[in-house]
């Protein structure tokens, strides 16, 4: 009885140190849909002039930019992106990849993915690694950016024991 009672101790821990590691594990639905789907906005991007990116974002869609402003409907984004590009020295390149997928209705999913850009102003080098989040919407048979956010990675200093300063 002991050894059957230990064996189901066992068990349930074994299941529950599974779930809570598959829990913290980012979720990729779909990912080779979304990836692929990443590949289409950035080659529009970057085959494009700048504007037909924007086919794949709704006309309300918004975005939190690099430097915290938020931009808000189809019009703002593609006049903010304009500026931005009249200052780049040229055109930027990018390299990506997706980090995590999730649908959280059949139309709806969130995105992530890391960023590298190479972006030059005034000949000083402005892009580097960056998170990026999406919120995309399925409309009709396409998806479509509903929001979307950049988020500069900084390095952090490495934490130190308390008062080893």
């Amino acid at each position: 009885m002991k050894k059957l009672l230990f064996n189901l101790f066992f068990l349930a821990g074994f299941i529950l140190l599974g779930q809570n590691l598959q829990a913290q594990a980012p979720k990729m639905e779909n990912a080779e849909l979304f990836k692929s789907y990443l590949k289409t906005v950035y080659d529009a991007y970057e085959k494009g002039n700048g504007g037909d990116m924007f086919n794949y974002y709704t006309t309300d869609a918004a975005e939190i930019g690099p430097d915290g402003s938020l931009t808000s409907g189809i019009a703002a984004l593609k006049a903010s992106w304009a500026t931005f590009e009249k200052m780049m020295d040229e055109k930027p390149k990018f390299t990506y990849q997706l980090t995590s997928s999730r649908m959280i209705t059949p139309d709806v999913a969130i995105i992530t993915w890391d960023s590298n850009s190479d972006i030059k102003i005034g000949g000083q080098q402005m892009g580097g690694k960056a998170t990026a989040v999406a919120v995309i919407v399925k409309k009709g048979n396409r998806w479509m950016i509903e929001f979307d956010g950049l988020t500069p990675v900084i390095p952090m200093p490495v934490p130190t024991a308390a008062g080893n300063k």
